[in-house]
């Protein structure tokens, strides 16, 4: 394909650490080779390490199978030195979940030269501020929802039953939606994000915080890759949905997500992540329904529809989004503003509150 291992190395990198939940991400990489060879590889793996906080690297021995974890020093002598790894069966592991609805408006004078990079930066450096100026609540599956002092430090096990395994986090904040002049096409976006804590001795607004950042991580993302579909100024901007995946037989629920666009279903996506993974399709199992996009969107008619003047997909509500009245009568919305060049977005981010 012309990429070389280096570049191809730091893309997949890329792509991994977005499919992940909040609280994980990368710490180095793999490489099948005994242990002797493994040690002279240090040079040719700083350009792919670089970057990483602390990178580790996982010899496999394809002769004896053996595997050993090595401490990457990326410096004017890069080595790598034996690391002490201990496993550990993470049994109480917590997940942390919101589900955010974002309500997007578009100016028909879009302009496909507006930089994209630039907006989709500001999007997410807004929609922080604004979810961190929220009143933020927790809740356990059975429990009454407790507001999160965000200038404590509680740890996440102060607020969370010995035998619960996720913990509900609401942003609540009156208002109400707020449109950009007359006439704009409204396009909900549903945002389901979550952060698995391997331990709950870390703090409560720590955690919170991530959550927080994978959340205005993702609307920079769907909104970067929805302005890179969109190659006709003045249509409808296509904003895309997460499908959610783990692969099964695992002790923690690990949702990885893939951004679909309004015509794929969430079989494209299985398809793609079974294919970064290297694991089978048979062996990702879907997400529940409340960290179902899908299911989310599909509750209101017109949500996610076909661009105007294109025959919808199969199973797919056939009506085209326009501006609409909000749907939900149990949400405080919360409202970010951005412009660059022709084009005006507005995302009210309608936060449900907790029954």
């Amino acid at each position: 394909s012309g990429v070389s291992f280096v570049d191809w190395a730091v893309q997949h990198t890329s792509a991994v650490r977005k499919l992940l939940p909040a609280g994980l991400a990368p710490l180095g990489c793999f490489v099948v080779a005994s242990e002797a060879v493994a040690k002279d590889l240090a040079a040719l793996l700083v350009p792919i390490l670089r970057g990483f906080p602390e990178p580790l690297v996982l010899s496999i021995d394809p002769s004896t199978r053996k595997s050993s974890f090595w401490q990457m020093s990326i410096g004017a002598k890069p080595a790598l030195r034996p690391a002490q790894m201990k496993a550990d069966s993470y049994k109480d592991y917590l997940l942390l979940w919101s589900v955010v609805h974002v309500d997007v408006f578009v100016q028909e004078t879009y302009s496909p030269d507006a930089n994209i990079d630039d907006l989709a930066t500001e999007v997410s450096r807004l929609a922080a501020e604004s979810l961190k100026s929220c009143v933020v609540t927790v809740a356990s599956d059975s429990g009454v929802p407790q507001v999160v002092e965000l200038a404590s430090e509680s740890t996440v096990e102060s607020v969370t039953p010995k035998e619960c395994h996720q913990l509900k986090i609401a942003f609540l904040r009156p208002g109400s939606v707020l449109r950009a002049g007359e006439g704009p096409v409204r396009q909900r976006c549903v945002l389901t994000s979550s952060a698995l804590l391997l331990r709950r001795n870390r703090e409560l607004r720590l955690a919170v915080n991530q959550l927080i950042e994978e959340i205005a991580s993702s609307s920079a993302e769907r909104l970067r890759l929805a302005l890179e579909e969109c190659e006709t100024p003045g249509r409808f901007l296509n904003l895309p949905w997460r499908g959610l995946f783990s692969p099964e037989d695992l002790q923690f629920p690990l949702w990885l997500g893939d951004y679909l666009m309004p015509d794929e279903s969430k079989t494209a996506a299985k398809e793609r992540l079974g294919q970064l993974l290297g694991v089978q399709e048979e062996a990702l199992e879907e997400a529940p329904d409340f960290l179902d996009e899908h299911k989310l969107l599909t509750a209101h008619l017109g949500t996610y529809g076909p661009e105007p003047g294109r025959p919808g997909r199969a199973g797919a509500p056939n009506t085209a989004p326009k501006a609409s009245k909000s749907s939900g009568s149990s949400a405080a919305p919360l409202a970010l503003t951005t412009c660059v060049a022709m084009v005006v977005l507005i995302l009210a981010v309608a936060i449900p509150k907790m029954l």
